[in-house]
C-alpha cells in the first residue's frame, strides 16, 4: 500500500517528468509546459488518485500524454 506522502511523491516526480517533455518537444518555457499539461486529462488522471496512473511508470504516462496530444484523448481508457 502506497502511503499519502509516496502517493504525492510518485505524482510530483511524473509530472516534472511530463513538463521536461513538452518544454522539450514543443520548445516552451516550463510555465508553458505546466500550463499546458494541467489542461490535460492525463493530469487530471494522475492526480486522481482512484485511477492508480501513478502506478504505471513515467514512461508509460508520457505514452498517453504524447497520444492525447496527438487527438487521442481514448488512450487513457486502456489504462
Amino acid at each position: 500500500m502506497i502511503k499519502g506522502a509516496d502517493y504525492k511523491k510518485s505524482i510530483r516526480k511524473t509530472a516534472a517528468f511530463l513538463v521536461d517533455y513538452i518544454m522539450e518537444e514543443k520548445h516552451c518555457s516550463r510555465d508553458d509546459a505546466v500550463a499546458m499539461l494541467i489542461k490535460t486529462t492525463v493530469y487530471e488522471a494522475l492526480m486522481d488518485e482512484e485511477t492508480d496512473l501513478y502506478l504505471e511508470s513515467r514512461e508509460s504516462v508520457l505514452d498517453i500524454l504524447k497520444e492525447e496530444l496527438a487527438g487521442n484523448p481514448y488512450r487513457l481508457l486502456e489504462v
